[in-house]
């Protein structure tokens, strides 16, 4: 969900119960992981020594959940030999994500040497009228989280292709009208941050279908409207709906992340992977694969 402007608190989140006055306000960033998380990082941003390789190993990046994504999307693409892969955000609204995922585009084809395509999807006017009951009516509203497409694209200068409309019909659009591309530089990494269970099933036309030459056998994918929700409304319904009609294709939370995230970051409960498991490089081995071997250790001495 998204944050009010210069506050670390989710706007519209049913737990954002925030005090008032500068200790009580610190003391209730740092009591909840999410936003002790956003204060931390910023902090340790200043300490002497940390520059821009150790904030990015490290997570401590704005919106590291998109860092973490390009990172997997570039590191599968070299692996299995692509020159470029695509990145996409669905929901852009004011369009600070899309900055963000820009910003850790660049670096991660300079670090890796595979281009970056960044492109968000956005319907321009807010959010459109509600579906279907899933799509969380006591929380959006039509109209909410609007964009002004010229300072926007103003800001980008480039950077980002942005496609305005509604997905159902844009998605499709795009995917024919760069098919070339796409076959070059395949769909990596994945935001979803569309609010409504219905705008999230369009979004998840990206995987439908037979064809595989846009996408990555494994795509990242980061789902931004989990927290305060069940499985069976918003984001989580569009998943568990698609599942059922694509058990060739699943997209499932990537378990136990936190574990082997730097600083147990909570948005890392926020990851999934689509698995095309019909797609023809899906078992084919990565370069640099590890753990093929595990010979029995020497008895102790």
């Amino acid at each position: 969900m998204r944050r009010r402007q210069g506050s670390t608190a989710q706007k519209g989140h049913p737990f954002d119960r925030r005090p008032t006055g500068g200790l009580a306000d610190l003391v209730w960033d740092w009591s909840k992981s999410g936003t002790r998380q956003a204060a931390r990082n910023r902090l340790l941003r200043r300490l002497p020594g940390v520059g821009v390789a150790a904030a990015y190993r490290f997570g401590l990046v704005e919106r590291p959940h998109y860092a973490y994504g390009i990172r997997r999307a570039t590191e599968l693409a070299a692996r299995l030999g692509h020159r470029g892969v695509t990145v996409v955000e669905f929901g852009v609204a004011g369009g600070n994500g899309l900055l963000a995922l820009a910003e850790h585009a660049r670096y991660y084809a300079a670090a890796t040497g595979v281009a970056v395509r960044v492109v968000g999807f956005d319907g321009g006017a807010g959010l459109p009228v509600a579906k279907d009951p899933r799509d969380l009516p006591y929380l959006f509203g039509p109209g909410f989280y609007g964009m002004d497409q010229e300072r926007l694209r103003a800001r980008l200068d480039g950077a980002a292709e942005l496609v305005i409309g509604d997905i159902a019909r844009t998605l499709p659009e795009h995917l024919a009208a760069r098919a070339d591309v796409l076959r070059d530089h395949p769909v990596g990494f994945v935001a979803l941050d569309l609010d409504y269970c219905s705008s999230t099933a369009d979004a998840l036309g990206l995987f439908r279908g037979s064809a595989h030459g846009h996408l990555l056998p494994r795509v990242t994918c980061y789902l931004d409207d989990l927290p305060g929700t069940i499985g069976q409304i918003g984001e989580a319904a569009a998943i568990a709906d698609f599942n059922e009609a694509h058990p060739d294709r699943p997209i499932g939370r990537v378990l136990g992340l936190r574990a082997f995230t730097p600083f147990d970051p909570p948005w890392a409960d926020r990851i999934y992977v689509h698995h095309r498991l019909d797609h023809p490089d899906y078992a084919r081995l990565e370069i640099g694969a590890t753990g093929d071997q595990l010979p029995l250790a020497p008895p102790p001495a």
